[in-house]
């Protein structure tokens, strides 16, 4: 008997091996795609959670802030009040925080910055990926109310201050002296008599009640949008600090060198820091104003000694090596202003503002900034106040300077 021998099906294998290979990698390569969605889902989810929770939070901070300041005018006012038969003796502060009390300067109704929420409303991405509709619901409530808010404060007689804006710009039009002598305690005195003004100040109680009264509406929001979204303190601190960054951190060589500030479209300052760890800054600013034709020219002259840690610039002053130079050969004027002009120099003082400045920098002369360079290290970012959640709230720009013989 012959035993045929079976040939071995090694084509069928093959083929049967490929496919499953191919059927175990397109399982593989689809659920690895859809782990990866769901965790980008689930980023972009708390990415957005923390952008608005985070944006109720300041609104919070602001209202509180708010209501703080309504207290300090009131109480200002109040002592102006009970003492309008001496307002021309009463202190400078006292009468300048009544007035800003009582004056519209900016003609702005805009209390609020809605970016984040333009960006919440408008984003498809993040309709589609926040599926928390109680959160939603939730940020929904607190722009409507803000919004309702904001609206508010702009149309009723408890909230528009009774010196409007076109009327504070008519004082200084129609008076003869310019800021530095106008009597802003006589201004203040007639209108303490107008009942607009009696009105704006007998609610001044009720203002900051409702200020604070919608800050703890909108913390309760924040708090259980943290809880739906399990969001902890430090998450959300991590995350603001994050956002807030902005470029790479500086070394000490990326400093070394002279930088330019342009800081309020009439002063330049200018920096240089040289490797020994001494530093010189010049400011020169340009003063001009309607009483004169030309510039007054400011400089002054500062130095020390600086040093960087981590990302913090430390600069302390040199009390000795201050110095303020005042040029007024520049100026011209209509003779009928001779005495206004003449008064106005006289106010600048340079010599006790030159003593007053010294003490200071003895008393505290130490800066403390933390600063950020950008890729091709021509510009530096000072970061001059945060708030308590650590948003940047000032900051500066330093250009890099080259060939300048500024410090010449």
């Amino acid at each position: 008997m012959h035993f045929k021998q079976k040939v071995p099906n090694t084509w069928g294998k093959s083929i049967l091996t490929s496919v499953l290979g191919t059927t175990i990698s397109i399982l593989l390569t689809f659920g690895t795609s859809a782990l990866i969605e769901r965790k980008e889902k689930a980023d972009i989810q708390r990415q957005t959670a923390m952008m608005v929770i985070h944006d109720i939070d300041v609104c919070v901070d602001q209202m509180e802030e708010t209501a703080k300041d309504e207290e300090e005018m009131n109480n200002a006012a109040q002592y102006v009040l009970a003492h309008l038969d001496q307002i021309a003796t009463l202190p400078e502060d006292t009468i300048q925080l009544t007035i800003e009390m009582l004056a519209n300067y900016n003609d702005t109704h805009t209390t609020f910055d809605n970016a984040k929420e333009n960006i919440f409303k408008s984003s498809q991405d993040i309709w589609s990926n926040l599926d928390n509709m109680a959160f939603i619901d939730n940020m929904e409530k607190f722009y409507r109310e803000r919004k309702e808010m904001e609206g508010l404060m702009s149309k009723s007689p408890v909230f528009i201050k009774p010196i409007s804006f076109d009327e504070w710009n008519q004082i200084h039009i129609d008076s003869k002296a310019n800021n530095y002598d106008i009597d802003y305690a006589a201004i203040l005195k007639e209108k303490m008599k107008d009942r607009k003004v009696q009105f704006y100040i007998d609610n001044s109680t009720a203002r900051a009640r409702f200020y604070r009264n919608f800050a703890q509406r909108w913390r309760d929001i924040s708090d259980r949008n943290k809880f739906i979204m399990d969001i902890g303190d430090e998450e959300l601190a991590e995350y603001i600090k994050n956002s807030q960054r902005s470029g790479s951190t500086v070394s000490k060589r990326d400093l070394i060198g002279q930088w330019e500030l342009k800081a309020n479209g009439i002063q330049d300052q200018y920096y240089e820091f040289l490797e020994n760890d001494s530093f010189s800054t010049k400011t020169i600013a340009h003063w001009g104003n309607p009483f004169y034709n030309d510039e007054i020219i400011l400089t002054i002259i500062f130095g020390g000694k600086w040093s960087l840690k981590n990302d913090t610039l430390f600069m302390v002053g040199a009390p000795e090596s201050l110095d303020i130079k005042l040029d007024t050969s520049r100026i011209t004027y209509r003779p009928e202003m001779r005495d206004s002009v003449k008064s106005y120099i006289r106010n600048l003082n340079i010599a006790a503002w030159k003593e007053s400045q010294r003490k200071s920098i003895e008393r505290d002369g130490r800066d403390t900034f933390p600063v950020m360079t950008n890729k091709a290290n021509d510009k530096i970012e000072v970061v001059e106040s945060r708030d308590n959640d650590g948003n940047v709230k000032k900051s500066r720009y330093l250009k890099r300077l080259k060939d300048s013989d500024v410090f010449k």
